[in-house]
């Protein structure tokens, strides 16, 4: 089991997040489990080339949320994920820290699969 797994309200393998059009090339989208809770999971999900990619939203730095808002989650160069608490930057692709305190560090990638024109959170490792 991955760590993400053991987190409180942690999506688990077969959630369905949402249809693969409502998140549109070179955009980014945000998933929310455990609503209003301090301690929601959260993860986003990027289109890019077609493919469809999902990290854990926490900056390994100190965990806390990269962004404040939904639409905060890409650096102005659009390349890079921006923590607005540390100003660390992710690859956009890998989850890699490239720049911050956390450099050398990578974003918790959470394994997704599509069925069906649907994106699921999938079993580890597929």
């Amino acid at each position: 089991m991955s760590h993400w797994q053991s987190l409180r309200f942690a999506p688990t393998p077969g959630t369905p997040l949402c249809a693969s059009a409502d998140i549109a090339e070179g955009s980014v989208r945000e998933f929310r489990f455990g609503g209003d809770s301090p301690f929601a999971f959260r993860l986003f999900v990027t289109h890019s080339n077609g493919d469809f990619i999902a990290f854990r939203n926490s900056c390994p730095h100190f965990d806390v949320p990269l962004n404040h808002t939904p639409e905060e989650l890409l650096a102005d160069d659009g390349a890079h994920y921006l923590c607005t608490t540390h100003f660390a930057k992710f690859d956009r692709l890998t989850g890699l820290c490239v720049y911050g305190p956390c450099e050398g560090e990578y974003l918790d990638r959470i394994p997704i699969v599509l069925v069906n024109g649907e994106i699921l959170i999938a079993e580890s490792g597929e």
